[in-house]
């Protein structure tokens, strides 16, 4: 699996490197304190110098919530119409639940 393949899928990757990590422990001390030449290996490229790759383990007690890159533009895009706003007083709009339900996943699969 490569980068640069029409098929690469970024979900797919980050389920890969955890599932080797769950089965190797080795492979988890090294994805934990060298994370970007690890990548570097799994994807057959090197990375740009300037990029930063960083793998944290969470807890039962420590959660970590990712923030996009542009998270100023994702607000504005997602801000709701007057009409959305209605809806929202009296009951729900698709966006709501939809986040909602991702949400809700993201935190589930990380327990």
């Amino acid at each position: 699996m490569t980068a640069n393949s029409e098929e690469f899928n970024v979900e797919e990757f980050k389920n890969s490197l955890i599932s080797k990590a769950i089965e190797d422990p080795t492979y988890k001390e090294r994805l934990l304190s060298d994370t970007k030449a690890v990548v570097e290996e799994e994807l057959g490229t090197n990375l740009p110098e300037d990029l930063t790759i960083q793998a944290v383990q969470q807890s039962q007690k420590r959660l970590y919530l990712l923030l996009p890159v542009k998270i100023d533009d994702e607000v504005h895009d997602e801000i709701l119409s007057d009409e959305e706003l209605d809806a929202v007083a009296g009951g729900y709009t698709k966006k709501i639940w939809k986040g909602i339900g991702q949400a809700t996943v993201r935190i589930s699969k990380a327990l």
